[in-house]
């Protein structure tokens, strides 16, 4: 029912959009202050994912101010954002959340990622101009186009946003965003590694934790995976709140000293301690996005999603094991769904040998 109903709304806004007269406009003359919306149900790597379109719109419209309107907490600064507006709750209170910011009077409003609700939020703003997803997977505008474009589920994520700025005929920048972190944040990270005490050996972090089956890792591996590593390197296990449960458990069971660190930074501390990180290991997931934004050398498992769907556009040291399943996550699927689940193919023997290859060689 919740799927029929937002394909409804998609049909009824591209009906609505198509039958809307569209006036030409000069874009850098109009659009003088643009607001880029990404709130639920978009998870955190999807922002992540998002930011080469922050990157290109501060590209291409140098001039104009750019504000990121989203949910998620995730940076003091970014360079490419005049500010950044951090809203929460459910649908009711998000909607009466952009009201408020309707007072800033923006030009442009981009709905940059699929999701009926965020045009309705971008609707409370009353901006001159709309722009993005809110008619299924079409990119539309209540403005004329340079380009009709929509978004292909085979593409990588990156080009849900891209497209975008495709559609307005834009230069684009594929390269993620370099996020910037207070100097408290950057003291408490600090003094928090001195209290680990670790010694001169590389250090790994590994991330055991998702939320969805599909894209899981078994516990027991990463206690194998532990034990064949112990002696060379300093091992921590990394996740938030959520995944206090299952750190505990994997430390208790391994026989082998690990840094557990779960649940003990918050969320911009937590992106900051992977500076000081030499290989992370996780699932895809959103800390796996904090690494390749941090440009952490990164060990990632995939299951039901394609890799080449998730890695950055602009490939730093990272390398993707794929259990590819016979069902795939396509847009519609459920993350959660029994027929997806994957990652009992990536064997522990293969991922110790890719980790002793790359600090051997400095590469996978």
């Amino acid at each position: 029912m919740k799927v029929f109903f937002v394909k409804l709304l998609e049909s009824i806004n591209l009906i609505k959009n198509k039958l809307t007269f569209k006036k030409k406009i000069n874009y850098q003359k109009e659009f003088k202050k643009i607001a880029l919306i990404s709130t639920k149900p978009l998870g955190i790597g999807d922002l992540i994912m998002s930011t080469p379109f922050i990157k290109t719109m501060r590209e291409n419209f140098p001039n104009s101010k750019l504000h990121l309107i989203t949910d998620k907490d995730l940076f003091d600064k970014i360079d490419e954002l005049n500010k950044i507006h951090i809203v929460n709750g459910d649908l009711i209170s998000l909607k009466k959340e952009f009201s408020k910011l309707s007072e800033e009077k923006y030009d442009l409003a981009i709905i940059m990622n699929r999701g009926v609700n965020q045009y309705y939020y971008a609707k409370a703003l009353k901006p001159r101009f709309f722009l993005g997803y809110f008619g299924g997977f079409q990119i539309l505008a209540n403005f004329k186009l340079k380009n009709h474009l929509k978004f292909n589920k085979t593409e990588h994520f990156s080009y849900m946003a891209l497209n975008i700025a495709s559609s307005l005929d834009l230069k684009l920048e594929k390269s993620l965003i370099e996020p910037k972190f207070s100097e408290q944040t950057k003291k408490s990270v600090e003094k928090f590694v001195k209290s680990l005490n670790l010694d001169k050996k590389k250090t790994i972090a590994l991330n055991p934790f998702v939320l969805w089956e599909s894209r899981r890792w078994d516990e027991k591996n990463y206690i194998r995976l532990i034990e064949k590593l112990n002696d060379k390197f300093n091992l921590i296990l990394y996740g938030g709140p959520d995944a206090v449960e299952l750190n505990y458990k994997i430390e208790k069971q391994s026989k082998y000293g690990v840094h557990n660190i779960t649940g003990k930074l918050n969320l911009k501390e937590s992106i900051y301690f992977l500076k000081y990180v030499d290989l992370f290991i996780t699932s895809d997931c959103g800390p796996m996005h904090f690494a390749f934004m941090m440009k952490t050398p990164t060990i990632s498992f995939f299951g039901p999603v394609n890799p080449n769907q998730r890695l950055p556009l602009i490939q730093g040291k990272n390398k993707a094991f794929w259990d590819k399943p016979k069902k795939m996550y396509n847009y519609e699927s459920k993350y959660i769904d029994d027929e997806l689940n994957g990652l009992n193919k990536i064997k522990v023997e293969n991922v110790y040998k890719e980790i002793n290859k790359f600090f051997k060689e400095g590469r996978f």
